[in-house]
């Protein structure tokens, strides 16, 4: 099997509250968490996972929720120069789902192929009104996206060796996550099906943050669960089966990547 090396992006970063991502814990307290994206390679493919917020997202320092936030095209420029690429060196981007921090610098990518499920572009052409009051989704990415070269997929699909996309509904109706293999083992880039880790591993103490140091943090009841969903799930059922099967496949927390976890910043896997 191909093995492949996994390098973060930090494409902006923003400051929430951590209720925010894990519902009902830690009510009160700040926590700053990166807008990620990544860099995989095996030597001869060259891929990014999602793309970071753009800038038009940012009104007067703010993004989500009113929350403050840095992010945008200059950001991914920077990650991709330090993971040693440029741009337009990316034969294709992967969505782990088409929210506008993650696909937001889809426009960088010209002559990469973009690569969604079905279910998030149908997602996006027609969201609820709560996705609109809360702007997850900016349809203003549509006649983008309609300008690139882009497959839809349909559930699981095994795009190289070594390197395939399972399908992971419940944050938005077409999240997926990205299974890399490497000379470690198999890594599962989560993108916000889950956010940070304790949302997967409720039993956890502490946070390693973005600078390294350590945050203690509230361990969830064992009645609650194996997971803890953040107030960003669409449809809790399907999250739910979402969680049990990823769960059954990557039991061991170092071999998870998601999308904003604050340990993982700066780090190369593979």
């Amino acid at each position: 099997m191909a093995d492949w090396t996994i390098k973060t992006l930090t494409c902006g970063i923003i400051e929430v509250k951590k209720e925010q991502l894990t519902t009902g814990l830690d009510v009160g307290a700040d926590l700053t968490v990166p807008y990620l994206g990544f860099y995989i390679t095996d030597g001869k493919h060259k891929i990014v996972c999602d793309t970071g917020i753009n800038a038009k997202y940012i009104v007067d320092g703010k993004a989500w929720a009113g929350c403050a936030a840095q992010g945008g095209e200059d950001w991914v420029k920077k990650s991709l120069e330090e993971a040693g690429v440029a741009p337009d060196e990316i034969e294709m981007v992967i969505y782990t789902h088409l929210h506008n921090d993650h696909a937001g610098n889809c426009h960088l990518f010209p002559d990469a192929l973009h690569v969604f499920q079905d279910d998030e572009w149908k997602e996006l052409l027609d969201p609820l009104p709560s996705m609109m009051i809360r702007g997850d989704f900016d349809q203003s990415l549509i006649p983008q996206l309609k300008e690139l070269k882009c497959m839809k997929v349909v559930g699981d699909v095994k795009l190289f060796d070594g390197f395939e996309l399972i399908h992971t509904p419940g944050h938005t109706a077409g999240s997926q996550c990205l299974l890399v293999n490497t000379k470690q083992g198999v890594y599962n880039l989560t993108g916000d099906t889950i956010h940070i880790l304790p949302i997967a591993f409720p039993e956890m103490t502490e946070l390693i943050l973005m600078d390294g140091k350590k945050m203690p943090i509230t361990p969830a009841p064992k009645h609650w669960g194996p997971a803890v969903p953040s107030s960003l799930v669409y449809d809790h059922y399907a999250w739910y089966r979402s969680i049990y099967r990823i769960k059954s496949m990557f039991r061991d927390p170092a071999f998870y990547l998601p999308g904003h976890e604050t340990s993982i910043v700066g780090k190369t896997y593979g």
